[in-house]
């Protein structure tokens, strides 16, 4: 069985299974409004996928993700628990109706970026030595993570212009897999670079109880491994499902581990938290249940599902979405404020030293009330950007400014990284869209059209010149470069538009 992402989506295929929850969702007495949006909402989510080529471009992966993580996965999960897609909402219909807006916007999006891109190649359609590459980006890491450990980076300095590129490891995991799976002639999927920047993303995501940092390993892993075209044996099956049941259990238990965590704590007390968590499951679900039960009372409403989920919990963002867009059509908009201040930080610290802190979810969180006791100011809680949008200017907020984010950020996506199945640097978007595709602020997404894309030039012109001469002074003379073995040439699927 061979890893790979979908360049389309058949349409007839899409069109059946939302027949058929629409069907479901109707005999669940979910409300005829609410149902007939989320059958919109998927079959354009279906449409921009396909017209901008699937996971063939970037563009393309930030639909698909942004569609699965917005509301496709939680609402379609309810009807599966035969509950009403509606229910444990304060706004449901208000709800449906701005992420389906923002989805026919896309599509509008979508299109006009295909007008503008083209058929871009992309900055770097070159070979190169992507084991080497990989040490080299892996070396980087290392260094970068052990100045800053040391605070010898500050606001404004060459260090920190760097920790804002910095995505070294996600990159040495990429480009390990790729090289492995070439070197190997597609025997091995890991070799000891993006094996060992694994298991240090892995441990620091622990160390600081962030789901994301846990599972980007993950994600990094599979990606490459569909951009080759792995071709998956007994042992990947086992490992991937390992994975999973991680994924699912563990990650979610270690992460919620942060409200134990004292401030100022070091690895060594954050290791003994990890390590009190994964011993004492039954504790720690305890723990989670008065956690979960604190947040109901705060909020005055239960969660999306009747019952605590787990991890699907975080595969959705209605429940915050939901308060989000309670608390704005109430009139408590917040003008363009936090959209200017963003753009404002994207000057360097050294041209504009004192540049506002762009507003987070935090804030927002303490302006909706229910989420955060008052003097909490560190809790993140994520917010899509289409919430954030309806906050900024209603309805003109998700329909006109939304969409020009979105098509900065599209179209210098796919200028710079091109086809995804010809060159491998869009690869780190995709990553970096499991997780902000969906779950982002507007200034996440600002932050991206800026320094997130730099960071892609950045990272394309240090591994096709500078990592691999890095790798090969740690690799010593004996490396033999990759095209010394047969490599498989992965195919270039043609793409059909819906």
């Amino acid at each position: 069985m061979r890893v790979e992402l979908p360049l389309r989506i058949p349409l007839a295929k899409t069109l059946l299974f939302a027949s058929s929850l629409f069907v479901v969702q109707l005999l669940e007495h979910t409300s005829l409004t609410f149902s007939l949006l989320f059958f919109a909402f998927i079959v354009l989510a279906n449409i921009a996928f396909n017209v901008a080529g699937g996971f063939s471009r970037a563009s393309g992966a930030y639909v698909i993700l942004f569609a699965l993580l917005t509301c496709g996965v939680g609402v379609t999960f309810k009807a599966v628990l035969g509950e009403a897609a509606d229910s444990n909402l304060l706004v449901p219909n208000l709800d449906m109706a701005c992420y389906t807006a923002s989805m026919f916007m896309m599509l509008m999006v979508i299109l006009c970026n295909k007008t503008i891109t083209g058929k871009s190649e992309g900055l770097a359609p070159k070979e190169i030595d992507y084991s080497l590459a990989a040490l080299g980006c892996f070396v980087i890491a290392l260094t970068l993570n052990t100045l800053n450990g040391a605070g010898l980076g500050g606001a404004g300095s060459v260090l920190s212009l760097l920790g804002q590129l910095n995505q070294f490891f996600p990159l040495a995991i990429i480009l390990g897999t790729i090289g492995a799976i070439k070197d190997s002639g597609g025997k091995r999927s890991v070799n000891f670079v993006s094996g060992i920047s694994m298991a240090l993303l892995c441990v620091g995501g622990a160390l600081s109880f962030s789901k994301t940092g846990m599972l980007t390993p993950l994600a990094a892993w599979v990606v490459a491994a569909s951009f080759m075209r792995f071709n998956l044996r007994t042992v990947h099956i086992i490992v991937l499902s390992v994975c999973a049941v991680f994924a699912f259990t563990e990650a979610p238990t270690i992460a919620g581990g942060r409200v134990l965590v004292t401030e100022g704590a070091g690895a060594g007390e954050r290791a003994s938290i990890v390590y009190y968590l994964i011993t004492h499951p039954n504790e720690a679900k305890q723990q989670q249940s008065q956690i979960d039960a604190a947040a109901i009372a705060l909020r005055g409403h239960a969660g999306y599902y009747k019952n605590s989920q787990g991890f699907l919990e975080r595969l959705t963002m209605i429940p915050p979405d939901d308060s989000f867009f309670e608390y704005t059509s109430r009139g408590n908009y917040v003008g363009y404020s936090p959209v200017i201040e963003n753009y404002e930080n994207l000057v360097p610290h050294f041209i504009l030293p004192d540049k506002p802190v762009p507003i987070n979810g935090n804030f927002y969180a303490h302006q909706i009330g229910g989420y955060l006791a008052d003097d909490d100011d560190t809790t993140g809680i994520s917010f899509s950007p289409v919430a954030e949008a309806y906050h900024v200017d209603g309805w003109v907020g998700v329909c006109l400014l939304l969409p020009a984010i979105w098509l900065t950020l599209f179209v210098g996506a796919d200028y710079i990284c091109g086809d995804l199945r010809r060159s491998p640097w869009g690869l780190l978007l995709v990553v970096i869209f499991a997780h902000a595709a969906a779950e982002s602020l507007l200034g996440a997404l600002i932050w991206l059209t800026g320094y997130g894309l730099l960071g892609i030039v950045f990272a394309i012109l240090f591994c096709t010149e500078f990592a691999p001469v890095i790798g090969a002074l740690f690799y010593g003379s004996n490396r033999r470069p990759a095209q010394s073995k047969p490599a498989r040439r992965v195919p270039v699927r043609p793409v059909h538009s819906a």
